[in-house]
């Protein structure tokens, strides 16, 4: 790393650097990050997200095999996933009603043909699965939510909602009423107002109705999934009254060089030597903030696309020296939870977490990391949670 340092410090008193600028820059430093791995991992950056087709928990039986069968549908290693061909005759085919995030696809309720499906009722119909990019099913995963949960998805995608809510409400089925015994609660939340409105009305696509209906759930408990549309850099917020939490999915906004070499949003032209760590200071911050949501004993997985460690290891390393002396942190293995949750996905462990890597996987770039708060010692954490209890 030290010759690259030199290099650039050399380069950037030549002309060539003046004319290329920070783009050299930052081609230079994933020559020098990466230049030890296979040669695979270089063309991995232009390589499109492989998909794969999740289907919706919420679906009955009958249903989820008449998709299996349309769509060819093959066992993955993540647990609800599959490998899918699309079918030939494109009337078959469920039409794709949202690919603005190119990892996360989301389609149609209906398709022009096969309607030969039983229908609960007005208002039952579910789109019957998404096309997601792997690692953001197996960072979902690595949650570990179980049924009757409080959970926090704090930068909600529509994919990570789903399998976090077909975790929590796993006996609930579409066109059944609620469980009298059912307990937990999903919060969604994305701070951009637009994004979340339209997390929203994704998600209206994906869940039964009666998890968002206030009216249907039990004891004056209020609905069962509920959206938010808060800054995580708020120390008080709607997401906090709704806490705390048992476990909280936190995917804060990160710097996405594969997006960028493939010239998403501007590409290159958007990128500067501070970005990483710009938004590796946002990502503490909002890290931090979770910690205050949680349950002692609760669960924080924090991931970031991000490859400089500066948005990844350096994060969590910098969390232990901040709240040293008001939380006692653990990091729980990643690599064992990985092997055991998705059998044959290579996860490659790091000091702090681990990493899912596109030239030993199909997916990726992926960084994610384990917390358990084990307890709180500050001033106060004595007193009886101030947060609403449910």
């Amino acid at each position: 790393m030290s010759q690259g340092t030199d290099w650039l410090q050399m380069a950037a008193k030549s002309k060539f650097y003046q004319v290329l600028g920070e783009p050299l820059h930052f081609w230079w430093s994933w020559y020098v990050l990466w230049h030890q791995r296979s040669p695979q991992m270089m063309f991995c950056r232009w390589k499109d997200s492989e998909h794969l087709c999740f289907l919706n928990p919420f679906l009955p039986a009958d249903e989820q095999e008449v998709i299996s069968r349309d769509y060819n549908l093959e066992v993955t290693c993540i647990p609800g996933a599959f490998h899918f061909e699309l079918p030939s005759d494109v009337p078959r085919r469920f039409p794709i009603v949202d690919a603005s995030d190119e990892r996360h696809l989301f389609v149609h309720l209906y398709r022009e043909e096969r309607h030969e499906l039983e229908l609960r009722g007005p208002g039952e119909e579910l789109a019957p699965f998404t096309l997601a990019e792997g690692s953001s099913l197996v960072v979902a995963s690595a949650l570990q939510v179980e049924e009757g949960d409080s959970v926090l998805d704090a930068c909600a995608t529509g994919v990570t909602s789903l399998v976090l809510a077909g975790a929590i409400f796993q006996r609930c089925q579409r066109g059944q009423a609620l469980p009298q015994d059912l307990q937990g609660r999903l919060v969604c939340n994305e701070m951009v107002k637009a994004k979340a409105s339209h997390l929203q009305q994704t998600l209206q696509s994906l869940l039964p109705w009666r998890l968002l209906d206030p009216q249907a759930s039990l004891a004056g408990h209020g609905p069962r999934v509920v959206f938010t549309s808060v800054d995580m850099a708020t120390p008080s917020n709607a997401a906090e009254r709704l806490g705390p939490y048992d476990k909280i999915l936190l995917g804060p906004p990160c710097t996405d060089d594969k997006a960028l070499l493939r010239g998403a949003a501007g590409g290159l032209t958007r990128w500067s030597p501070s970005m990483p760590k710009v938004s590796g200071e946002r990502q503490l911050k909002w890290l931090h903030n979770a910690l205050w949501l949680l349950r002692e004993g609760g669960t924080v997985v924090f991931f970031t696309r991000a490859l400089s460690p500066d948005e990844g290891d350096h994060v969590i390393q910098r969390l232990f020296r901040r709240v040293e002396g008001v939380f006692d942190l653990k990091v729980l293995a990643v690599d064992e939870l990985v092997s055991r949750l998705v059998p044959g996905l290579c996860c490659e462990s790091t000091d702090w977490g681990a990493w899912i890597m596109p030239d030993k996987t199909s997916f990726g770039p992926m960084f994610f990391s384990r917390l358990q708060l084990l307890r709180r010692m500050h001033v106060g954490c004595e007193s009886p949670s101030k947060f609403m209890q449910f």
